[in-house]
């Protein structure tokens, strides 16, 4: 009878877990939390503390939360081995829960790490808990194990010992979404590494990219991608266009993740949507993109000055254009295009006197004889003008 239970328990198992690999349900993140840090008038609260995190975690629906007394095991283990190193010492005897912790608050981040590795977890959470006052801080540690680095350090304060609960909520909704990132960034690297592979199809890499999107929204790093998947197709415009101005809305100036991510990518958002509304005739549209570009992305800024500088010329504002080509030649005096165009566009207002002086000047920083040619015959034309002196 036992044996039909087992059989029927077996079966049962075999089911679900063939359903979840057909379905394609890709296993959940393991999570460990260590146990906190605190000054001693604080470490009533501590498993409390920790229990709402872990219960919060679990309640996202995001993680697997490694058990507990498995983590403490692990810890035990490694407290001996750094601290005590001696044989025949019942560490569970010779120190208390509370000196083990206090012990393991001052290993670095390598040793999380290692033993973060041999619980499976993909993530780690370490933190301490303060009082100053009547108020409470709390300060964690999210760590991408597989990349033996810190993800982001958090920072939860409460008014009272009520509230720390609450505090811990939100601290843990703000952990979920630090790993949910770096955990995205995987899942586009596989989207793209599988495109250009050829095991994806274009219209499946959309498809896929677009269902990242909609179980995280908001989110810059996906924006990015789909805008670069589009970019190129000029059949996906349209969807080019949204995902740029999802890209720039979402960009944060103050991360240096954003920053980062887009070096990276060798893909310039700011410039490649204004160049798309340039070649539509949307001129006004490209303009603010660049401006806004100026604002709030620290690289490219001479290439925006030029790059507005071509279109205010288009557009007859001419002394928007003159400035914006001098603010790049005021970061480098050598661009002889730049010296040409605002050349041109001094001539095109009649101030002859200064478009000859851009001209010579560019004669000093061509790179060929046909530029130096065309300089050259430039201002034999604009000295020939009537009420020009030749010199």
């Amino acid at each position: 009878m036992i044996w039909k239970y087992q059989k029927l328990l077996a079966l049962i198992v075999f089911s679900i877990v063939t359903a979840s690999i057909v379905a394609g349900n890709d296993p959940k993140p393991q999570v460990v939390v260590f146990p906190f840090k605190s000054n001693q008038s604080l470490q009533g609260l501590l498993q409390g503390i920790e229990d709402v995190l872990r219960s919060e975690l679990i309640r996202s629906g995001y993680f697997i939360v490694v058990e507990q007394e498995r983590m403490y095991e692990f810890i035990k283990e490694t407290v001996l081995y750094n601290f005590i190193k001696i044989e025949d010492v019942d560490v569970e005897t010779a120190l208390p829960r509370a000196t083990i912790v206090d012990l393991f608050a001052r290993v670095d981040l390598k040793v999380n790490i290692r033993i973060a590795e041999k619980l499976k977890a993909d993530f780690a959470v370490k933190g301490s808990l303060n009082q100053f006052g009547e108020k409470f801080r709390a300060d964690i540690e999210v760590v991408n194990v597989k990349g033996k680095e810190t993800l982001g350090a958090l920072v939860g304060e409460c008014d009272s010992q009520e509230r720390i609960s609450e505090m811990m909520e939100e601290i843990s909704q703000q952990i979920v979404d630090v790993c949910k990132g770096a955990s995205i960034l995987n899942d586009i690297d596989h989207i793209q590494g599988s495109y250009q592979q050829g095991n994806f199809t274009y219209e499946e890499t959309s498809d896929r990219l677009k269902s990242l999107s909609c179980e995280m929204p908001g989110s810059f790093l996906i924006h990015c991608a789909l805008f670069l998947h589009y970019l190129g197709h000029h059949e996906m415009r349209d969807g080019l266009i949204e995902e740029g101005e999802e890209v720039i809305n979402l960009f944060n100036p103050d991360s240096e993740a954003d920053i980062r991510y887009l070096s990276l990518l060798g893909m310039d958002p700011f410039y490649e949507l204004a160049n798309v509304y340039s070649t539509m005739g949307k001129i006004d549209n490209a303009i603010k993109v660049y401006n806004r570009a100026i604002r709030v992305y620290p690289l490219n800024h001479t290439r925006y000055y030029k790059q507005l500088g071509v279109l205010y010329k288009r557009e007859g504002q001419t002394e928007l254009a003159i400035s914006a080509f001098k603010k790049v030649l005021n970061v480098n005096p050598a661009d002889y295009e730049t010296r040409v165009m605002l050349a041109s566009v001094y001539e095109a207002k009649g101030d002859i006197s200064n478009a000859l002086e851009q001209y010579r000047h560019s004669l000093n920083y061509a790179t060929n004889a046909a530029e130096s040619s065309h300089v050259k015959e430039m201002i034999k034309r604009l000295q020939s003008k009537k009420g020009v002196e030749k010199k």
